[in-house]
C-alpha cells in the first residue's frame, strides 16, 4: 500500500499537473487578452521598467547636487614627546559647504537627469506599442490561416462530392475514366493543399505562443475574425494623420528630448571653464578634556576654474578660535599643470552628439511622414482589395452553380467544373489575404499615426471618435 501511494504521488499528480497547465490557455483567447499577456510577459518591458526606476533615482542624486553638504566632525589628537609633556586634544564641529554658484553646471545636470527619466518613458510606451501592433499582426494572420484551412477542407469536401458523382456516372456509362482520374488528381491536391495549411497554422501558433510568453505546446485558441467593412466613413484625411503622427508620435517625443539633452550637454562641455563659488564655515568646541569649552568657527570662499585643460582653485578664510581670544585668516591658492586634458574631446563629442540628434530629428520626421502616408495608401487599396475579391467570390459560386446545371443537361464535362471550384477556391484565399491584411494595415497606420491602436477605426471598420 506505501508503494502503491508513493506511485500516485510520484506519477499521477505531476501528470494531472501538466494536463492543469496545458490547459491553461485551452479557452478562447481573445486579441485583447493576448495583448496583456503579451506585455505581461515581455522581457524588454521589464527592463524598461527598472531603466524608468533607475532614471528616477538618478533625478534625485542630481537634486541632492543643488543642496549644501553638512557633516559632523570628531576628532582626537594624542601627542607623546621625550623629555617633554604630552598633549592631547579634542575637537567636535558641525562643516557646512554650498556652491552659491556653479554658472548653471548643477542646473543643467539637474534637466539632464530628468530628460533621462523621460526617454525612459518614452521607450517604454513605443515598445508597448510595438508589441500591441506586432500581437495584432500575428493574431490576424493566425485567423487568416485558420480560415485558409477551412477553406481548402471546403474545396476538398466538394471534391469528394464530384468524386462520387462521377463514380455514379461512370457505371451508367455517362463518364469516362479520364474524368474520374482527373477527379482522383484534384482531391489528391486538395488533401496536400489541407495539410501544408494544418502545418503551416501549427507552426505559426508555435511561433504566436512564443511572442506572448508562453510554452510553445500551450493550448490557444482564437477567437473568430469579424467581418470587414465595405468603406470607411468619415475617416480622417492624410494630411490630417501625418499632422497628428509628428505630434502625437511617442518617436517625436523621444528625439525632442534628446535634442534638448545634447543641447545641454553641448554647453556644459563648452563652458568647462566658468568659475565656481563655494561657501564654506564650521562651528566646534576643542579642548583637552570633557566637556569642551573653547568654541572655534571659519568661514570661508573658494573659487575654482579651469582653463586649457589647467585646474585652479583660490580661496579665502578667516575664522576665530579659543573663545574668540585668537582670530586666524588665511588664503590659499593652487594650479594642477594639466591634469584634464579630456576637456577638448568632450567638447568634439558634444558638438558631434548634438549635430547628430539635429539630423536625426529632421530625418525622423520624414520617415513619419512617409510612413504614414504609405499606411494610408495601404488601407485604401486593402478595402479596394476586399470589395473585388468579393466580387469575384460572389460570380464564381454562381458560375459553378450554372456550370453544375450545365453538366446535369450535358452541355459541358465534369471537368469544367473541377476547374471553377479550384478558382473560386482560390479567390476565397486572396479574399481572406485581403481582410487580414486591412486589419493588418488599420493597425499599422495607428502606429504610425502615435494614436492608441484601435482609437482611429474599430474592429467594425467603424471611425472612433479621437
Amino acid at each position: 500500500m506505501r508503494h502503491a501511494f508513493r506511485y500516485i504521488c510520484l506519477v499521477v499528480i505531476p501528470v494531472c499537473l501538466i494536463a492543469a497547465g496545458g490547459m491553461l490557455y485551452a479557452e478562447t483567447l481573445t486579441l485583447e487578452e493576448s495583448i496583456i499577456i503579451a506585455r505581461k510577459n515581455s522581457i524588454k518591458l521589464h527592463a524598461l521598467k527598472s531603466s524608468i526606476a533607475i532614471s528616477r533615482k538618478l533625478i534625485h542624486e542630481s537634486w541632492r547636487d543643488l543642496l549644501p553638504v553638512s557633516s559632523i566632525q570628531y576628532q582626537k589628537d594624542d601627542e607623546i614627546a621625550y623629555r617633554e609633556n604630552d598633549m592631547r586634544s579634542h575637537s567636535l564641529s558641525c562643516n557646512v559647504s554650498y556652491d552659491i554658484n556653479t554658472s548653471g553646471r548643477s542646473i543643467l545636470t539637474y534637466q539632464v537627469s530628468k530628460i533621462e527619466s523621460l526617454l525612459a518613458e518614452s521607450e517604454y510606451i513605443i515598445e508597448q506599442s510595438n508589441i500591441i501592433l506586432n500581437v495584432k499582426k500575428a493574431y490576424y494572420d493566425l485567423q487568416k490561416k485558420q480560415h485558409e484551412i477551412k477553406i481548402n477542407q471546403k474545396l476538398l469536401n466538394s471534391l469528394y462530392l464530384q468524386q462520387k458523382i462521377v463514380s455514379e456516372q461512370k457505371k451508367l456509362g455517362m463518364a469516362t475514366d479520364l474524368q474520374q482520374i482527373q477527379v482522383d488528381a484534384k482531391i489528391s491536391e486538395a488533401k496536400y493543399a489541407v495539410l501544408t495549411s494544418k502545418n503551416d497554422y501549427d507552426n505559426s501558433l508555435r511561433d504566436f505562443a512564443n511572442l506572448l510568453g508562453l510554452s510553445s505546446d500551450a493550448e490557444i485558441i482564437l477567437s473568430d475574425m469579424k467581418h470587414s467593412p465595405e468603406e470607411l466613413i468619415g475617416f480622417p484625411q492624410k494630411k490630417y494623420l501625418i499632422a497628428l503622427g509628428l505630434k502625437k508620435r511617442n518617436e517625436i517625443y523621444k528625439s525632442n528630448y534628446t535634442l534638448l539633452k545634447s543641447e545641454k550637454e553641448l554647453s556644459l562641455a563648452e563652458y568647462y571653464y566658468l568659475p565656481k563659488f563655494q561657501l564654506f564655515g564650521s562651528y566646534g568646541y576643542t579642548g583637552k578634556e570633557f566637556p569642551l569649552r573653547q568654541k572655534t568657527w571659519t568661514v570661508g570662499v573658494s573659487v575654482t576654474t579651469a582653463l586649457f585643460g589647467n585646474s585652479m582653485h583660490g580661496g579665502q578664510t578667516f575664522g576665530e578660535k579659543d573663545n574668540g581670544n585668537t582670530r586666524t585668516s588665511s588664503r590659499s591658492g593652487s594650479v594642477k599643470i594639466y591634469d584634464n586634458p579630456s576637456y577638448a574631446r568632450k567638447i568634439i563629442e558634444a558638438e558631434t552628439s548634438y549635430s547628430e540628434a539635429v539630423k536625426s530629428h529632421q530625418q525622423l520626421r520624414r520617415s513619419i511622414a512617409n510612413e504614414i502616408s504609405r499606411s494610408y495608401d495601404n488601407l485604401i487599396q486593402s478595402i479596394k482589395r476586399i470589395q473585388m475579391a468579393r466580387e469575384n467570390v460572389n460570380l464564381l459560386e454562381k458560375q459553378v452553380t450554372i456550370e453544375n446545371e450545365k453538366v446535369r443537361l450535358g452541355d459541358i464535362t465534369r471537368h469544367d467544373v473541377l476547374r471553377t471550384f479550384i478558382e473560386l477556391n482560390q479567390a476565397q484565399l486572396r479574399q481572406q489575404s485581403a481582410i487580414t491584411d486591412y486589419y493588418i494595415a488599420i493597425a499599422a497606420l495607428e502606429n504610425a499615426a502615435g494614436v492608441p491602436i484601435g482609437s482611429l477605426v474599430d474592429d467594425r471598420g467603424k471611425k472612433n471618435e479621437y
